[in-house]
């Protein structure tokens, strides 16, 4: 068996195992065997008969405990065998009318068709053993992770200390100085792999964990890997998950919901990005007021507890383990009071950037689109054009304009090369506002 040493370096730690095992037992799930039995029975509902194999593959759970469910569902005549194996490679099992009966009721009470779920006391003890604060972040991590960014040195001495921390983050400053884009990217440094559940069981009620969307398994994650060594089929070896929301948010995002379609609860943005980076984008662009959206975390930043609900009434709470990371073109003091900036450990300013770094990024963007600069170029964008008009040296600006300069070249079929005069003419267009004034230093 061809095993990949890179999934090997970061798969869990002893501690970790201790608590993501395959469970051999009913009593071993930590979950009501009703609630079991239930899940069992709406995936057959979904088919006209089945085997063991194939719903403990779809339930997660080992062959044993499932025919252990299936043989008790029989003795209540909810399940009936269709086939005895003579005739094919297993046993079938199917429900009868009754079991379809309760099937449908179940169906309408909680829509949730997926692999078991993990109680809610054993979801806090995995996030708990898979904190961000386990992992240290070295000047070389940090920029071996943003090897594609220029990082001015400053930058890497507040943000590596910043995620060591573990602590919120305020990052500010001007539009297009690469905030979005560095927070976007600060989830690759952390290297270990982590156990995300499927779905949480709270009290009797699922709340379906696991997004797709937000979730990213390991690729190279095998079933004779995780099989072999007896981890629980319930939970999905995954990277630290980024969620990132921007102008979009709204309350409701942030607390256990209803779908109503699927009958299905869903975890709130914080819970899917345990273990990981929440990135809460374009502060102050949100429906929702700011004192509403920071206040929302007051609690979870002083205790690292998040205490949420589910529609049926019942409280319940989780760790907050992640690096929370608030992202806005407004000054922190604009939007917040002392109190709330007290909880937040960093708040980072992003600038503009030197002249080194600004040619660097303009040389790099060239060759990326694989053109040449005449000599006078880019001392022509620095020196004229933004002294001239008063534009800061943003690190955004390189990467536009030159894929600007090629549109032009390629639409007129020009040598591919980055002239002065190119240089005007797409800085026309982009700096609107500016137009005249570089007319009128021509």
């Amino acid at each position: 068996m061809n095993i990949n040493t890179s999934l090997l370096k970061n798969r869990p730690t002893h501690s970790q195992g201790s608590i993501t095992l395959k469970p051999k037992s009913l009593k071993d799930t930590g979950v009501s065997p009703r609630l079991l039995e239930t899940l069992l029975i709406k995936h057959l509902s979904q088919t006209t008969d089945d085997d063991v194999i194939s719903l403990s593959k779809k339930i997660g759970l080992s062959g044993n405990i499932v025919e252990q469910m299936l043989q008790k569902q029989k003795a209540e005549a909810f399940v009936e065998v269709r086939s005895d194996g003579r005739f094919s490679n297993s046993v079938r099992y199917g429900l009868t009318l009754k079991g379809r009966n309760l099937a449908h009721h179940e169906l309408q009470r909680d829509g949730y068709l997926g692999p078991a779920p993990i109680s809610l006391e054993h979801y806090k003890k995995i996030v708990l053993k898979q904190t961000t604060k386990t992992e240290r972040i070295s000047p070389e991590i940090l920029r071996n992770g943003l090897e594609d960014l220029i990082l001015p040195e400053d930058i890497v001495g507040t943000v590596g200390p910043a995620l060591n921390s573990g602590r919120a983050i305020f990052i500010y400053g001007l539009p297009g100085t690469g905030k979005t884009y560095i927070s976007r990217r600060l989830v690759r440094l952390f290297s270990a792999h982590i156990y995300i559940p499927y779905s949480v069981c709270v009290g009797n009620q699922v709340i379906q964990l696991f997004d797709p969307i937000i979730h990213n398994p390991v690729a190279e994650q095998s079933e004779s890997l995780l099989l072999d060594d007896g981890y629980d089929n319930r939970l999905v070896l995954c990277h630290r998950p980024e969620v990132v929301v921007g102008g979009e948010l709204t309350g409701d995002m942030l607390e256990v919901t209803m779908d109503s379609a699927h009958r299905v609860n869903r975890a709130p943005l914080q819970m899917k990005a345990n273990n990981g980076i929440l990135l809460i984008d374009d502060l102050g662009r949100q429906k929702v007021s700011v004192d509403a959206i920071l206040n929302r975390w007051i609690i979870p930043l002083e205790e690292g507890i998040d205490y949420l609900s589910l529609n049926s009434g019942d409280h319940f709470d989780i760790p907050f383990e992640q690096v929370l990371v608030f992202s806005s073109n407004i000054h922190p003091a604009k939007l917040a009071d002392d109190a709330f900036l007290r909880r937040i450990g960093y708040k980072i300013n992003f600038g503009p950037i030197s002249v080194e770094d600004y040619t660097t990024l303009w040389q790099r963007e060239s060759q990326k689109h694989q053109l040449t600069n005449s000599p006078d170029s880019i001392s022509f964008v620095i020196d004229t054009l933004h002294k001239t008009c008063e534009v800061p040296l943003l690190p955004c600006y390189p990467r536009d304009l030159v894929a600007m300069c090629s549109n032009q070249i390629n639409f007129y079929e020009l040598q591919p090369i980055i002239t002065s005069e190119l240089i005007k003419t797409v800085w026309a267009c982009y700096f609107v506002n500016n137009e005249q004034e570089v007319s009128s230093h021509e």
